[in-house]
C-alpha cells in the first residue's frame, strides 16, 4: 500500500495535519512513539497565549471550542480552563515589572493538553486515519513513488511508502536529522528543563506567571513560577539548565540557598516533568522534495501548542494541494516565514530581554527594574514582545540612567546581544 501521506509525530501539529488531510479524503498513516497521546510525559507549554495576532492569529476560546479565525478552523475542547491575568519580572531585591491588560482579560489560558490531543485523535480515527503508536520513525528516503519511511516497533523493523511525508516529530526530530536538514542550521546548545509541581509554596500568586532575574536567586537564567491547572494549591516551578549546570542542582540551590528559599520551607514536590531541547535556528524553507517539516521540528525551540495546531492545519491542506499538482509546500512556506517571529532576520536580539544575567549585575537589575516598577506594561506573554516592551519603558529614562549610572548606560548602549552571546 502507498499512503497519500505519512505523518510522523502525534503531537498538536501531527494530529491536526492527520485530521485535516483525512477530512480532504486522503489516505493517512500517523506514526507515534508514545502509547497514549493523552499522557503528557515531558515538560511543555500547556496554555493558550492570548496576545492579539500572536503567530499571525488571535485565538478565541468559547463554547467548548478553540477558534482560529484568521486561519479559518476550530477544534473541540470540552475540558477545564484557568485564566492567568498578570505577568511579573522581579529583580534580585524584589522590584517588579508588571504586565497586565487594563480590563484584566487573560494573558494566557491554562488547559488540559492531554485531553485536547485525545479529542483530535478520536476525530482522526473516525476519519479512517491509520494510527500506529509504540512506533518510532527513524529514517526517510526519497523514491520514485514518494518517500520510504523506516519504522521500528517492539524490536521489529518495517517500512511504509507514502507519496508525501510530514515530519512533526518535535524539536529533536529524527526525520529532520536523517534528511540532513540540520546541516545549514546554527546550533546553540542543548537546553535541559524540569517542571516541578509543588504543594505548600508560600505567598504563591495563582493568577500570575512570575520570572525571577538575578544571581541572588541562584540561577543564571530566569526562575519561572506559575499556576497548575489541576490543583489551586500547586505551583509550577520551571528550572532551566544545561549539561554543565544541571537543572536538578539549580533547583536545590534555588529552593534552599537563594532569595526565594523561604517560599519553599514547607513545600514538597508532587510531580515533575523534564525535557531536553536542542536549540537550533529555524528551518526557513521547511520542505525538501516530498517532505514537509512542521511545528517544533522546523522551529527555534518551540512554536507553542497553538502554533503547532496551525502548522498541522496548514500542512494538511498543503499536502492536498501538492497531490493535486499545486504549489502547496511553497504556499505553506510563505505562511510559515511571515507568521513566526523567529524566522525574521533580527529575532536573535530577543536575548537582550531574557539574558539579563550575567550581562547585568544584581545591583544593575535592581536599578533598572526600579525605574519602571510603578508602571503597568501591556499584557503579553509573547517572548519576543515582552523584552521589547520592557526595554522601551526603561529607555524612556535614558537621560536619567546616563546621569546617575554612566557605566550602566554605556553597557546598555554598547551591548547588542544575540543568542550566540547567551550560549
Amino acid at each position: 500500500m502507498v499512503y497519500d501521506v505519512a505523518i510522523v509525530g502525534a503531537g498538536p501539529a501531527g494530529l491536526m495535519a492527520a485530521k485535516t488531510a483525512a477530512e480532504k479524503g486522503l489516505k493517512v498513516a500517523l506514526i507515534e512513539k508514545k502509547i497514549d497521546v493523552s499522557k503528557v510525559t515531558r515538560a511543555c507549554c500547556q496554555q493558550l497565549i492570548m496576545d492579539e495576532n500572536f503567530e499571525g492569529e488571535s485565538v478565541q476560546l468559547r463554547e467548548g471550542k478553540i477558534h482560529f479565525p484568521s486561519n479559518g478552523f476550530e477544534i473541540d475542547y470540552p475540558g477545564p480552563t484557568f485564566n492567568v491575568t498578570d505577568k511579573y519580572y522581579i529583580s534580585p531585591s524584589g522590584h517588579k515589572i508588571h504586565f497586565s491588560y487594563e480590563d484584566k482579560r487573560p494573558i494566557v489560558i491554562k488547559y488540559d493538553k492531554g485531553l485536547l490531543l485525545q479529542c483530535i485523535l478520536e476525530k482522526c480515527e473516525k476519519l479512517g486515519v491509520e494510527f500506529r503508536n509504540r512506533t518510532v520513525a527513524y529514517n526517510a528516503t526519497g523514491t520514485k513513488e514518494g518517500v520510504e519511511l523506516s519504522l521500528t516497533s517492539g524490536g521489529t523493523k518495517t517500512t511504509i511508502m507514502a507519496k508525501k511525508l510530514i515530519a512533526a516529530d518535535g524539536v529533536n526530530s529524527r526525520i529532520v536529522e536523517s534528511l540532513g536538514m540540520n546541516k545549514e542550521r546554527t546550533f546553540f546548545t542543548t537546553a535541559l528543563c524540569i517542571l516541578y509541581f509543588m504543594e505548600g509554596v508560600k505567598d504563591f500568586e495563582r493568577t500570575a506567571i512570575t520570572s525571577y532575574f538575578g544571581l541572588r536567586y541562584q540561577s543564571s537564567v530566569p526562575v519561572i513560577m506559575g499556576p497548575s491547572l489541576e490543583d489551586e494549591n500547586v505551583a509550577c516551578l520551571i528550572i532551566m539548565g544545561n549539561q554543565k549546570r544541571r537543572p536538578e542542582q539549580v533547583f536545590q540551590n534555588v529552593t534552599t540557598k537563594g532569595a526565594l528559599s523561604p517560599m519553599f520551607e514547607k513545600a514538597k514536590v508532587v510531580k515533575k516533568l523534564g525535557c531536553s531541547v536542542k536549540a537550533y535556528t529555524s528551518i526557513k524553507v521547511p520542505y525538501q522534495d516530498n517532505v514537509l517539516v512542521i511545528g517544533d521540528a522546523a522551529g527555534y525551540v518551540e512554536v507553542e501548542i497553538q502554533g503547532g495546531l496551525m502548522c498541522g492545519y496548514r500542512a494538511g491542506n498543503a499536502v492536498c494541494r501538492e497531490l493535486a499538482g499545486e504549489n502547496g509546500f511553497e504556499n505553506y512556506t510563505d505562511w510559515w516565514q511571515t507568521s513566526f517571529e523567529f524566522n525574521s532576520d533580527d529575532y536573535l536580539r530577543v536575548a537582550q530581554g531574557f539574558a539579563l544575567v550575567p550581562t547585568y549585575s544584581d545591583d544593575e537589575l535592581d536599578y533598572l527594574f526600579a525605574l519602571i516598577e510603578d508602571e503597568v506594561l501591556e499584557g503579553t506573554y509573547n517572548q519576543y514582545k515582552s523584552p521589547k516592551l520592557m526595554w522601551d519603558a526603561i529607555l524612556k529614562h535614558r537621560d536619567q540612567i546616563a546621569q546617575e549610572r554612566p557605566d550602566l548606560y554605556e553597557k546598555i548602549e554598547s551591548k547588542k546581544l544575540t543568542l550566540s552571546d547567551v550560549f
